[in-house]
């Protein structure tokens, strides 16, 4: 590891004075002394807990070390299924489509950044340069290519490994050949199926028992071509047979071969269920004020749509401020709104999510979860009661007013922004224009998800139900008025 650079990026990360000094030592003092594999992909919500750290302090150093060189970002679609990464990227913007194609397991999930695309940290290459070779063995194979946020109980591990017939190394334009006896009668509970598979290659060839099927000889042959392996798909009789793998391809790969029974595994993984482990996800990532701030201004394209499958969208509105321009002018004016600002800002962040922007005095923000951010909301209303404090011995006074909704959404670029899109953001804008000062309006959605009513309860707030006519809303929508008694 290069310390003189690693020295340099801390002294830059230094610099930003908010970012609490036992998450930056523990950083400094543990990179050191982390191998090429924990280098390679680094869970923050993981390091937090090992060093017993505060998640989102941790999240946000780390978002400021990618933002000084220290690390980048990895962008790793997975599959539900065999959480194996998919893809890997960089950068937002090279993610796309509505889904992803696991040829491994010949599914299709859908590209959604609540679920299936964590976020890993990796050190840059001027920090230290990462010498790891996944192809050296199968072990090392696995664990380069599947994501370690899914821990699979032993039982499926063993079921896994006694399909596994071999793994091998192709070179560019070299073969392999192997010999298998393929039989419709599922011997000791293996499938009647073979599967070559290559994980880096995001390829998989499936030859299917059918005695039915027209007799190919003997020998049975697989190009891995650019665009993967050709047959995706064939039916064989049962018999036994010599099978060639030809890697047509410029690219080193690695390859396994197996006798997979998808419904034995199904039911393993149904008995002894994969722990998941806690991972940031990207739609988190966007949620984070810090990353926010500090990326403001990436070039992503203007392309870019993305799916939420569940973002919580609060929209607040100051009431008084046009009044209050006319009585106290624009100076004072202003900076009594900017104040306002920053205590949203605040409370957002501190609630774990993100302003996406301004409108005059309004804001909009966004929350990973719908109890964030009425918690977020209810914290406004008690900030901006203190600042009336202060304002009122100067003659003013102003009310919030706050509407939030949950549901799927997509993330966009609009005027070099990172914004969302969708009925779900239209309905929240729309439920803050049903709110009184001090009042703070919720869909059902919100209302309905766990751990609201209990907040409601203990905070012994105030609720009423009923029905409302939004516009651009073609039925009546459910919604909860919450007020602080």
């Amino acid at each position: 590891m290069n310390r003189a650079v690693l020295d340099q990026k801390f002294e830059s990360l230094k610099s930003y004075a908010s970012l609490p000094q036992k998450v930056l030592k523990t950083l400094q003092d543990q990179l050191p002394e982390m191998d090429d594999w924990e280098l390679n992909r680094i869970n923050p919500y993981t390091f937090a807990r090992d060093f017993n750290l505060v998640e989102q302090e941790a999240v946000d150093t780390f978002v400021h070390a990618a933002k000084v060189g220290m690390f980048d970002f990895l962008y790793n679609l997975t599959c539900p299924k065999c959480v194996g990464i998919v893809h890997s990227h960089q950068e937002l913007d090279q993610i796309e489509g509505e889904s992803f194609h696991c040829y491994v397991c010949n599914l299709f999930v859908p590209t959604q950044l609540d679920d299936h695309v964590e976020v890993a940290f990796r050190i840059h290459q001027s920090v230290h340069q990462l010498s790891i070779d996944p192809l050296s063995n199968i072990e090392s194979y696995f664990r380069y290519h599947f994501s370690p946020n899914f821990q699979k109980s032993t039982e499926l591990l063993n079921w896994i490994e006694s399909t596994i017939r071999g793994f091998e190394v192709l070179e560019p334009e070299s073969s392999y050949s192997f010999g298998i006896r393929l039989t419709d009668q599922q011997p000791n509970g293996q499938g009647h199926m073979l599967q070559v598979a290559t994980v880096d290659a995001n390829s998989g060839s499936f030859f299917v028992v059918d005695k039915n099927a027209k007799d190919p000889g003997d020998e049975l042959h697989i190009e891995l071509l650019p665009s993967g392996f050709v047959p995706f798909e064939k039916k064989v009789p049962p018999g036994n047979y010599i099978v060639h793998v030809h890697n047509r391809t410029g690219i080193r790969t690695g390859t396994v071969y197996l006798q997979p029974n998808p419904e034995k595994i199904v039911e393993i993984a149904t008995e002894h269920p994969t722990k998941v482990l806690p991972f940031l996800t990207a739609r988190e990532l966007l949620n984070n004020q810090s990353f926010r701030d500090l990326f403001r201004i990436q070039h992503l394209s203007p392309n870019l749509n993305l799916n939420i499958k569940s973002l919580t969208i609060l929209f607040t509105d100051l009431r008084g401020s046009t009044e209050m321009y006319d009585q106290a002018g624009d100076l004072i004016a202003y900076r009594l709104v900017q104040d306002h600002f920053k205590e949203l800002t605040d409370t957002v962040r501190h609630h774990k999510g993100a302003i996406v922007k301004t409108m005059g005095d309004a804001i909009m923000a966004t929350f990973s979860r719908p109890i964030d951010g009425l918690l977020a909301a209810l914290e406004m209303l008690n900030r901006l009661n203190s600042l009336n404090e202060k304002w009122k011995q100067q003659g003013y006074e102003l009310g919030l007013k706050v509407g939030i909704n949950e549901g799927p959404a997509l993330a966009v670029m609009t005027d070099d922004r990172l914004d969302y899109f969708g009925q779900s953001v239209n309905v929240a804008a729309r439920v803050q224009g049903l709110a009184g000062s001090g009042e703070v309006w919720i869909t059902d959605t919100v209302w309905n998800h766990p751990g609201i009513e209990e907040i409601v309860s203990s905070q012994r707030l105030s609720s009423e139900q009923r029905e409302a006519t939004l516009k651009g809303v073609g039925k009546p929508t459910r919604v909860v008025r919450l007020t602080i008694p």
